[in-house]
């Protein structure tokens, strides 16, 4: 079975109360949050050898619009492209570094120095890949390359000259920047862009025609945010990040819905759509296709290298490129791997079955909130994961199965 083929859980024929049961979680979803802080859309989904691919959709790709530019809005389906915003470190960087490790290309714990020479001075030698997978190379969390440079190369290089906010290798600090300038270094190593990278060691290895690098067409894409507000509301109040920047210092801020273009304003403004921390739009059956062949497909990823990439690291909840955590389900903890995105996605792979769960929630469409009154990212994957386990454990399908993958 073809990754887009495993469709809705009504497409495959799936038990109906299954199907039913997701149709639910996704509806749960969609509910998620105070009133005018719920998301626009919700797709929820997972996967099993038992239950094959089950998705569901609800609410709205575009919503409706009124006014000088009236539209009809548009259903969300799960054929819809998803911005998948941080959800790529995992999906495209760190499944790409996972490839080029296996393929003896990547030492995870050379200095980046040796590749990246412009990366030098006040510890930079110190830094490898591996700390910058685990968050640890001692990066300042953010920066508006943007306010800087507008042109990809430029801003890559200014990522290399900042100095480090902190020694690397003693803290977990959770960093943007570090995971576009690991992003860089993959590139130098594979010897061609990011996005093209990723189509050879990943996307065309598991069929994935519709996961890609930024900007896609519009039509194929559910919308990501309505604007660079979060962003501005940053600039100009200095929070969670001091930056020495204001909402001045650039004149690129987009104000309507964006769709079909990666929301995150690094990404879009200075690093041409496509960076390693952001920038990976997928329809959640690829994304479940995905996260299975990065957990459980040993002739994509040889056990030894997922081994290590699933492991703790010195912070026993920060793998390589992983979260590490436990989901409760109705037959006890769940180990998964994880990693959720700022727009409201979300990938887990459990560490001890094949079991795969993703969700995506619009939760920047329609939505007009400062960022910390923004319905967590957390609070939606909590729904969805949960819903999602119960119906597979309603279904029988939650305990440890044989191999495969979707699409196998």
């Amino acid at each position: 079975m073809e990754a887009d083929a495993l469709g809705t859980a009504d497409a495959l024929g799936t038990d109906s109360d299954l199907g039913a049961a997701v149709t639910a979680t996704a509806r749960a979803v969609l509910a998620t949050g105070a009133e005018g802080r719920r998301p626009a859309g919700a797709v929820v989904g997972a996967w099993t050898p038992a239950t094959g691919g089950v998705l569901a959709a609800a609410g709205w790709a575009a919503l409706p619009r009124a006014g000088d530019a009236p539209a009809a809005g548009e259903e969300m389906t799960p054929a819809h492209r998803l911005d998948l915003a941080s959800v790529t470190k995992v999906a495209a960087t760190t499944a790409v570094a996972a490839r080029l490790v296996a393929a003896g290309v990547l030492d995870l714990h050379a200095p980046v120095a040796e590749v990246l020479p412009g990366f030098a001075g006040g510890g930079k030698e110190r830094v490898s890949a591996a700390d910058l997978l685990r968050h640890r190379g001692g990066l300042a969390p953010w920066v508006p390359l943007y306010c800087t440079t507008t042109q990809r190369e430029a801003a890559l290089d200014l990522v290399e000259r900042l100095p480090l906010a902190g020694p690397p290798g003693e803290r977990t600090v959770y960093s943007d920047l570090g995971f576009a300038l690991l992003g860089r270094l993959l590139e130098r190593l594979a010897g061609e862009g990011l996005a093209a990278a990723f189509g050879r060691w990943v996307a065309a290895p598991l069929g994935l025609q519709r996961t890609v690098f930024g900007p896609v067409p519009p039509a194929s894409a559910a919308t990501g945010s309505d604007g660079d507000g979060v962003e501005r509301e940053m600039l100009a109040s200095g929070e969670p990040y001091p930056t020495g920047f204001g909402v001045a210092d650039f004149d690129g801020w987009r104000t309507g819905p964006v769709r079909g273009e990666v929301a995150d304003g690094n990404a879009a403004h200075a690093l041409g759509g496509c960076s390693g921390h952001a920038g990976l739009f997928a329809p959640l059956p690829d994304l479940l296709r995905l996260g299975a062949a990065l957990v459980h497909d040993e002739g994509f990823l040889p056990a030894d290298v997922r081994a290590r990439f699933t492991a703790p690291g010195p912070d026993a909840d920060q793998a390589l490129g992983f979260r590490r955590a436990r989901l409760d389900t109705p037959a006890g903890p769940l180990p998964v791997v994880a990693h959720p995105g700022f727009t409201g996605t979300y990938l887990a792979a459990a560490t001890d079955r094949p079991l795969v769960l993703a969700a995506a929630a619009t939760r920047l469409h329609g939505v007009r909130a400062p960022r910390a009154e923004l319905t967590p990212v957390d609070a939606f994957a909590r729904t969805a994961t949960a819903g999602l386990l119960a119906a597979l454990a309603a279904a029988g399908a939650l305990e440890p199965g044989g191999p495969g993958t979707p699409g196998s």
